[in-house]
């Protein structure tokens, strides 16, 4: 299916969304009242691709966003693939619209799990929401899973892991970064502030998690990090790492 069939069957859904919230709180809100604290409300969605969506390595991948703020208007859409910015697309007014659709497009690469996360911005730089889905990138039709074709091999040169408390990591599950740079974040989500990064190869242990396991909560700087569990190797149980409530 085409990205342009996709969205019109998507748009549809989505005002029909917008509907039913109308419509369920008719009863507890007036009329004039419900519909203007719908019309101002700050909305991000990703139109396509679909959540675990599955590509080949090497295919192009359509990306599609549609964000609206009626109040001060959407000024920018960045699109990130696994926290690194992949494309981005402004307004052709610097102040804002009110509705923002925009296009991206990625080449699938990296034969795993990746994390796929649009957010919209205000003309002041501001973030008024972020929406994010993951996607799986496969081995090409009679390419074996194990093999990965020299040409598409790239050497990368990593800082050294810091140092690491053998005693921890040796007393229960383990993480290991499989990405350069990876980005430790205050919560469960993207939308929680950076606190720093990991190098590729660093080892660190895992405390907690949340319940679907999509993000591990790790020590870090003193504090508690959480990173996104694809973008690590889990060494150990994930049924055996207590989820933490409150996320």
């Amino acid at each position: 299916m085409g990205a342009t069939e996709h969205l019109k069957r998507v748009l549809p859904v989505w005002l029909a969304l917008l509907s039913a919230v109308f419509a369920c709180t008719l009863s507890t809100s007036p009329p004039d009242e419900t519909a203007q604290r719908l019309e101002r409300a700050p909305l991000v969605l990703i139109l396509a691709p679909v959540n675990g969506s599955t590509y080949a390595e090497g295919t192009r991948v359509a990306l599609q966003a549609i964000a609206q703020d009626t109040g001060t208007g959407v000024a920018r859409l960045e699109f990130r693939m696994d926290d690194i910015v992949i494309g981005t697309v402004t307004s052709e007014n610097p102040a804002g619209t009110a509705s923002l659709l925009a296009r991206a497009e990625w080449i699938a690469s990296e034969r795993r799990k990746h994390l796929l996360t649009v957010e919209a911005f205000r003309a002041d730089g501001s973030s008024l929401g972020v929406s994010d889905i993951s996607l799986q990138v496969i081995a090409p039709p009679g390419t074996s899973a194990e093999t990965i074709p020299p040409d598409t091999v790239t050497a990368t040169v990593s800082p050294s892991p810091p140092p690491q408390d053998s005693d921890a990591i040796a007393s229960g599950p383990t993480a290991r970064i499989n990405v350069n740079d990876l980005n430790v974040r205050a919560g469960p989500g993207t939308t929680y502030p950076v606190l720093g990064t990991l190098a590729y190869g660093t080892q660190v242990p895992v405390t907690g998690r949340v319940t679907d396991g999509t993000w591990l909560a790790i020590p870090f700087n003193g504090t508690t990090g959480w990173i996104f569990t694809e973008l690590a190797v889990l060494e150990g149980d994930l049924s055996a790492i207590p989820v933490l409530e409150g996320f």
